[in-house]
């Protein structure tokens, strides 16, 4: 983690830098700015693979450690956002803000009209809400997500996979008492870590993977005590990219 390249921006700038990344100007005077740091460094993108994380940042980064995650980000970006939840991070990532479709502007849409193939796989409210009528195949768990991911990362420029099993999990685990919600996001963390590692084994040359994290639908009332509580909460969304 020492060598990892850190990156300081606005959750709302990630829209205009996948396009950047993808050989296409952005919408000027729509949407902020791409973050140029990270459109030099990655010269001759060809496709781009998103997973997003439900309940997954700075904290969950260092506390957790997903190994494969730690040992090849390149490049780490803190993401400051007014909303860092997860239907306020899918607005933001669409519309590049708070707005809605400003100037008709929808980040898949804007790419399918230049020519570029995009993929949103995720559960099927997110999808009707969020895809803005692109091509969206709805899966109503994390691991059909990622069976489905295996097909498409390779297959459009922009693939979007989105992981968000804690949601459902949590609940069943809280009328069973069976473990507490500090263990599930570690286990899920873990779990989707491996997952994205065999994405990774399965690019092509050329390609990013962007894995980001938000803080999950709503605001969870964990049992961290002291300063790691006080670490947690001050903890931020994230995006690494790894480059194959």
């Amino acid at each position: 983690m020492s060598e990892l390249q850190t990156i300081k921006c606005y959750l709302d700038q990630i829209p205009s830098t996948f396009i950047k990344l993808l050989g296409i100007d952005p919408p000027s005077g729509i949407i902020p700015e791409p973050v140029k740091e990270v459109v030099d460094l990655y010269q001759g993108i060809e496709r781009i693979s998103v997973s997003i994380i439900d309940n997954f940042g700075l904290f969950e980064l260092t506390f957790n450690k997903p190994e494969f995650m730690i040992t090849n980000s390149q490049v780490m970006l803190l993401l400051s956002t007014k909303n860092p939840y997860t239907l306020g991070v899918l607005h933001q990532m669409m519309y590049g803000g708070f707005e809605f479709e400003p100037n008709g502007f929808h980040l898949l849409r804007y790419l399918n009209e230049r020519g570029k193939k995009t993929c949103f796989v995720g559960r099927k409210k997110d999808i009707a809400r969020y895809d803005g009528g692109t091509h969206s195949i709805p899966k109503e768990t994390d691991m059909a997500t990622w069976v489905e991911s295996a097909k498409v990362i390779n297959n459009f420029e922009l693939s979007w996979m989105h992981y968000l099993d804690f949601e459902n999990l949590h609940k069943q685990q809280q009328a069973l008492k069976q473990r507490t919600p500090e263990d599930l996001i570690d286990k899920l963390i873990l779990r989707t870590d491996k997952w994205i590692l065999g994405n990774y084994k399965q690019l092509r040359n050329n390609s990013l993977m962007v894995i980001l994290g938000d803080h999950g639908r709503v605001k969870l009332n964990l049992e961290y005590s002291g300063k790691i509580a006080q670490w947690r909460e001050a903890s931020v969304p994230i995006a690494i990219i790894i480059r194959k």
